[in-house]
């Protein structure tokens, strides 16, 4: 018997009256659960409740770990949301966010520290005033669990996207130009530092999305296009 923190990363529908949900746990990693009666039954207004896309749950199951569907014994909700669903902006970052790790942890095992992080974030979102850079401080510091955080003690014009250093000369391999780099060197300076940080522009931070998403194209196996990137976009124009 597992009993596990966890996020709900998608729900999809299996037929008319089933589906299948798409978890990160803290102790199994990237786990797909099957609901019976999601979209139809007695308890389909409560399934569409709780397993709604980004909940933090803890969850109690038998892990088969089979590669087959699992099936959950019990279900409660970890943290209630009490401001993400009333604020358009921050649902649009929420669905953002859990594109990226719905791509980034498929293949990730279970790891408590990565799952902490997550937590984390996701309850500050809802708890503090919108950031409008916290959607890309997210993802920058993610690469620090996923193994290919950028190596800022390298000095260089360029960045070397696939070795994740920068380099005074143009690499053989995917780059960053020289101001993508400086761009992109300043605000992976800036998250880490103590002090406040004037916010970026608006350009620089639509610039900074996309340079991130090819960042981790290069490091995540079958990184694909996400949806919710035009809407993110709109945000900021």
């Amino acid at each position: 018997m597992t009993e596990t923190p966890a996020i709900v990363l998608s729900v999809i529908k299996y037929n008319d009256t089933d589906a299948v949900v798409k978890i990160y746990t803290a102790q199994t990693g990237f786990t797909a659960f099957f609901v019976r009666g999601f979209f139809k039954g007695r308890k389909s207004r409560y399934y569409k409740a709780t397993f709604q896309p980004g909940a933090l749950l803890e969850l109690i199951f038998h892990f088969k770990n089979k590669g087959q569907l699992e099936r959950f014994k019990d279900v409660r909700i970890l943290y209630h949301y009490k401001n993400i669903h009333q604020n358009f902006d921050k649902l649009n970052i929420v669905t953002f966010l859990r594109e990226i790790l719905l791509e980034s942890l498929k293949n990730e095992q279970g790891d408590d520290k990565l799952f902490q992080f997550i937590f984390k974030k996701f309850v500050s979102l809802d708890q503090e005033t919108l950031d409008p850079d916290f959607h890309l401080k997210f993802m920058l510091q993610l690469t620090q669990y996923l193994g290919f955080f950028p190596d800022l003690q390298t000095d260089g014009a360029y960045f070397d996207l696939q070795n994740a250093v920068f380099v005074e000369q143009i690499p053989l391999s995917p780059y960053l130009n020289k101001q993508e780099t400086s761009l992109f060197r300043d605000f992976s300076g800036m998250i880490f530092a103590t002090e406040k940080y004037s916010k970026l522009k608006q350009l620089d931070r639509k610039a900074l999305i996309d340079m991130l998403l090819r960042y981790y194209s290069y490091h995540v196996s079958q990184f694909n296009t996400l949806n919710s990137v035009k809407i993110l976009h709109q945000m900021y124009e």
